[in-house]
């Protein structure tokens, strides 16, 4: 009895992960009209980047970010949500410990998303990421992309000093 409940567990938690990883993919250069009329509704500019949307927003000291929002969703059940996301930091080779324990450290302190390393051959990406709704509205969506916009922005100056992203 005992097997059968652990082998009914594991079914069910390889069924989420499964859900949980399985990504809407529009069709090439497709968008998520829900992301466009959001966008559209908070009277933020944007361009279509590789079918997700690309904002480049300007802060009060005249600071720039980049941020994105993506046209795939991912699904958990009946919860379907995206990521909107912005790069603060790219160096070479694999992140140093005491950068990755000081992001660590940073995730700690945020309310909304977290900082993720995404690893490439040669280089990393430093990336504040958070998932949203996918259907969220307008003013929801705006506040997010604020936060996130802010989130990279200043961790971009802290570590480098420079607007590159």
């Amino acid at each position: 009895m005992k097997t059968l409940v652990l082998a009914s567990a594991v079914a069910v938690l390889a069924g989420v992960a499964m859900n949980a990883t399985a990504r809407g993919n529009p069709e090439e250069g497709a968008v998520d009209p829900r992301v466009e009329a959001a966008l559209m509704g908070a009277g933020l500019a944007y361009t279509i980047d590789d079918g997700d949307f690309r904002l480049n927003r300007t802060l009060a000291d005249g600071r720039t970010q980049r941020v994105w929002v993506t046209s795939n969703t991912a699904k958990i059940d009946k919860l379907e949500f995206r990521d909107v996301w912005s790069v603060a930091y790219r160096a070479q080779g694999a992140p140093p410990a005491n950068l990755a324990g000081h992001l660590l450290a940073e995730n700690v302190r945020m309310v909304l998303g977290a900082w993720q390393v995404n690893q490439a051959r040669d280089e990393y990406l430093v990336v504040f990421s958070t998932p949203i709704a996918a259907g969220a509205d307008a003013a929801t969506l705006a506040q997010v992309i604020e936060a996130v916009t802010l989130s990279a922005d200043h961790m971009e100056k802290e570590l480098t000093g420079k607007d590159e992203f």
